[in-house]
């Protein structure tokens, strides 16, 4: 007996061991029910089905990207709408004599050996010359630069082009000199991509090449466009939705068995790879083009977005929303951004209600094998954004995993709500792929499919709907709602509807969802409205619905219990809180779900309401609020919502940790509109226990702070946390041409400090406008004496809706990038550092707008700051000291001390500087106020 127990224990253990073996844990299929449905039926893995990568690039030539599951070239096109791989090509001469083509002006000076040998000839007998020059890389997000490896970064790659009529098929060919000899009589033809599936490589002396190329010619244009992906970003997430036995090791994205497209609409020379105008837009434009012509269904998945300001409401939201309507059929799955994890931060266009957007789950094998952790559950990823006054994200899915890069990449581990994106791209190809063969004759509305994968979606513990949405994503349970509505003939009978209630931080005071970021001012007695109205009413259609409603919430209740809709008639539901939960500080999100009121019990649609009812700073706890001996768990997390009275000047924030007790935490504050002011983290080992932050600039309104036990954590986190404000104001945020300067304390304490300062450099403040270019250029210098020089850049929300991108480079005289960066959201800026102190340095900065449509006209606030390399001090003093105690509402006048430098600054700039206020106890800078010095 003991030894067949032990025979069996070893066959059951093995078994154990193959099945954990046979689980790929690097992109994770497990825990949405991808594995065990695949391997139930193998033939749904998206095969029969489109995925079409809006990004920085597909790499067709990685290993996962070549084949697809039944052998076929799995990357069937390839367009770049940024511009970045556009090449000019010019009407070459012949030089039969020395079999080479040429073309000269005072421009160009190219020319090329092996004309007589290609392999097709001109049909009629032009042909066409340009150069592909290496340094369209040296400020490309690759790095790449010396694309070929030959120690040089401006190598100059010549091509010729021309049309060729072979077998009675006319088409364009290109032959490139890829090794750089100076002859074509070695290189191969190279067509359109999509015609022959022509990609190539450009031999790197070095190594493996750094990617793999295709070309389009579009010769009415005079263009070749180069394709390429020299940003990774989009080659990963082609990898996540579709990729096929990635590195030839046995592991797969979700739908191995799709077909992909590559829609290149972030040039790679710019932060990030940002949209330019038009990019994005041009390319929805093409993959609807492509949905309309061919009988696959095609999932689009951009993994791209920036920061919204007013949720819904951009350019491009509104130009997806009419393209919806016109293509039902258009699946569309974006990143929901990763501002998170605070509310109010879903980006543009993920706050679109008529495209599907993800947020990101780190799977907790995927954790445990990439990331070191000891997870026993999957978990929300910090960074993902979460809702408010828009119902996003719609589900969440893993976003954290290796897939298929470019070679020049040196990780193929990323993580993002860009990477979930893809995961919810890929079950729609396996989804659509299956009910292409279950149901042939049925043809499956995107946002029928949305709400399919929104209602089936496993609710995640822990977190609450403007989290996690729907929950995470299930393709079993998918699966059955489809067949299941496709059965009872939901393909007729669905219905849209356009939802809206009170958010008075939005235009109008309305949004899809009820949404009060300050409760505080409620009584509890008020009643609140959702307007719910039909999208897709026709005469012939006529429409009676009764709807049975439930809250899945005590604190909020509804009036109605049953509602109808007829015809047209647009219907109001009626909703109220409990008083109570006014007096427990705290976020408060519910949903009142309306179903049918039939025998199908099926759900129509969703009320999404939440509530804040914030922390008040006042005199009773003199401005302070403290939260002592708070536990929190491993990648779990606390909000904390704190209202910020006017006349703020400063937050100061205090997390301590008993060095008895454990604390490994994160930790991040978002303005009252979502945007994140700060984040940071503590460990009781090596932060000696306490973090202190001093925000400065706060303005009124409802803050979130949220912290979150670290995910590589193995225990549980105990800490202490305090809040504090001040009300330290400067009157005029100047120093008076006598040198004065007046302050006040606007809150009803006493704050004593010590007052010193500096001149730091001098500014100015002007208005940019692009007057439909699209770019604006500043050219300027960095003088002897200055060490740096920063651009600050503001627009107003309404002009931020308009772009789809904000990239903003500094490049030197040589038009190499020095410094980079982008708008998230309507406020940021841009800094470059002096490299050599005893010379004047040339510059330009060059900000790009990625219009949604055509360039046209925006204001652009600009703040220039030019910083001293030594900077003087201000001596500041009342009464010949320079301790202050500041008694409330008292007006105090500081006497201002100081040497400006020896140089003159040009007409419209002023100099400025900072005053410090020092605690008088520990001489330690509580916060510092910008001012402005008169010249």
């Amino acid at each position: 007996m003991k030894k067949l127990f032990g025979l069996l224990m070893f066959i059951l253990l093995s078994s154990m061991l193959t099945a954990q073996d046979s689980s790929q844990t690097f992109i994770s299929l497990r825990n949405t029910g991808v594995e065990d449905f695949q391997k139930n039926h193998p033939e749904f893995d998206g095969r029969g089905t489109i995925v079409i990568v809006l990004d920085t690039g597909v790499d067709m030539g990685v290993e996962g990207l070549t084949k697809t599951s039944l052998g076929e070239v799995k990357v069937i096109d390839v367009q770049d709408f940024t511009g970045q791989g556009d090449v000019p090509f010019f009407e070459a001469e012949i030089d039969e004599e020395n079999d080479t083509l040429f073309f000269l002006n005072e421009d160009e000076n190219i020319k090329i050996k092996g004309a007589n040998q290609l392999q097709f000839k001109s049909s009629d007998e032009k042909y066409f010359i340009g150069v592909l020059k290496e340094d369209l890389w040296q400020n490309s997000g690759s790095k790449a630069g010396d694309v070929n490896g030959n120690g040089t970064k401006n190598d100059f790659f010549h091509f010729v082009t021309f049309s060729v009529n072979e077998n009675g098929e006319n088409f364009w060919v290109v032959f490139l000199d890829t090794d750089v000899d100076g002859d074509l009589s070695d290189e191969k033809p190279l067509r359109n991509y999509r015609e022959k599936f022509d990609s190539f490589t450009i031999p790197n002396k070095l190594g493996l090449p750094k990617f793999t190329l295709g070309l389009n010619i579009f010769n009415k244009k005079n263009i070749v466009s180069f394709y390429f992906d020299d940003g990774s970003h989009g080659t990963h997430c082609a990898g996540i939705s579709a990729g096929c036995n990635i590195g030839n090791n046995e592991l797969y994205g979700v739908a191995p068995g799709a077909n992909v497209i590559g829609l290149k609409i972030g040039n790679n020379n710019f932060a990030g790879g940002a949209t330019v105008a038009e990019s994005m837009k041009k390319a929805y434009l093409y993959a609807d083009n492509i949905s309309r012509e061919r009988e696959e269904p095609c999932i689009i998945n951009m993994s791209y977005g920036i920061g919204s300001e007013i949720e819904g409401h951009a350019d491009i939201e509104i130009f997806l929303k009419d393209l919806v309507k016109k293509n039902p059929y258009l699946y569309i799955a974006t990143s929901n951004g990763n501002e998170g994890p605070g509310l109010s931060t879903s980006g543009i266009p993920s706050a679109s209600n008529d495209i599907f957007s993800t947020g990101a789950v780190l799977a907790k094998e995927v954790g445990n094998d990439l990331y070191g952790t000891s997870l026993d559950k999957d978990i929300i990823l910090h960074f993902s954004s979460r809702g408010g006054e828009v119902a996003k994200p719609d589900v969440v899915a893993p976003g954290a995993c290796i897939s298929t890069v470019p070679n020049f990449s040196r990780s193929d581990k990323m993580w993002g709500t860009s990477m979930a994106s893809p995961y919810s791209a890929g079950v729609m190809a396996v989804l659509l792929g299956a009910a292409k063969v279950e149901f042939p004759d049925v043809k499956i509305p995107s946002k029928l499919l949305y709400k399919v994968l929104r209602e089936s979606a496993t609710p995640m513990e822990g977190y609450t709907h403007v989290d996690q949405g729907g929950g995470l994503i299930n393709i079993d349970n998918a699966f059955i709602l489809l067949e299941k509505y496709i059965k009872n003939g939901e393909i007729k009978n669905f219905e849209t509807y356009t939802i809206s209630s009170l958010a008075p931080n939005m235009p109008m005071n309305s949004a899809p969802n009820l949404y009060i970021r300050d409760a505080s001012y409620l009584s509890g007695a008020e009643t609140f409205s959702f307007k719910i109205k039909r999208d897709n009413f026709n005469k012939t259609n006529k429409f009676y619905r009764i709807y049975n409603l439930k809250s899945d919430a005590d604190w909020l209740k509804v009036i109605q219990k049953k509602i109808h809709i007829r015809n047209n008639q647009s219907v109001d539901v009626e909703a109220k809180i409990d008083k109570n939960i006014l007096n427990s500080p705290g976020l408060y999100n519910a949903k009142i779900t309306a179903v049918r009121a039939d025998k199908s019990n099926i759900q129509e649609f969703d009320l999404m309401a939440t509530f804040i009812v914030p922390y008040e700073f006042a005199t009773e706890n003199n401005y302070s609020l403290s939260f002592n001996d708070v536990k929190i768990l491993p990648a779990m997390h606390k909000r904390y919502y704190i209202k910020i009275p006017a006349g703020t000047s400063n937050l100061n924030l205090t997390i301590e940790s008993n060095k008895k007790e454990y604390t490994d935490v994160r930790y991040y504050l978002h303005d009252a509109d979502g945007r994140k002011k700060l984040y940071g983290s503590l460990n009781s080992k090596s932060d000696d226990g306490k973090k202190v932050e001093h925000v400065q600039d706060v303005e009124p309104g409802v803050y979130e702070f949220v912290i979150l036990g670290q995910y590589k954590s193995d225990r549980e986190s105990t800490f202490d946390l305090n809040f504090e404000i001040d009300g330290i104001n400067i009157l005029g945020h100047s120093i008076s041409h006598s040198g004065n300067i007046e302050v006040v304390n606007y809150f009803s304490k006493l704050k004593e400090y010590d007052l010193d300062g500096k001149v730091l450099g001098y500014q100015k403040s002007y208005i940019a406008e692009t007057k439909g270019k699209e770019a604006f250029e500043v050219q300027f210098k960095l003088n002897v004496g200055e060490s740096k020089k920063t651009f600050n850049i503001s627009l107003d929300k309404e002009d931020f809706n308009r772009v789809t991108d904000f990239a903003m480079m500094i490049y030197n005289k040589d038009g190499k990038s020095k410094s980079v960066g982008g708008l998230s959201y309507k406020d940021g800026s841009i800094t470059i550092k002096k490299e050599n102190a005893d010379q004047i340095e040339d510059y330009k900065l060059v900000i790009v707008p990625g219009f949604t449509n055509e360039p046209s006209n925006i204001k652009i606030k600009v703040t220039e700051k030019n910083y001293f390399t030594v900077q003087n001090e201000i001596k500041i003093s009342i009464n010949n000291k320079s301790s202050l105690s500041m008694y409330p509402f008292i007006t105090y006048k500081l006497y201002c001390e100081y040497k400006l430098p020896n140089i003159t600054i040009d007409e419209g700039y002023n100099y400025f500087g900072e005053i410090n206020f020092k605690s008088a106890k520990s001489d330690k800078i509580e916060f510092t106020k910008n001012i402005k010095i008169n010249n």
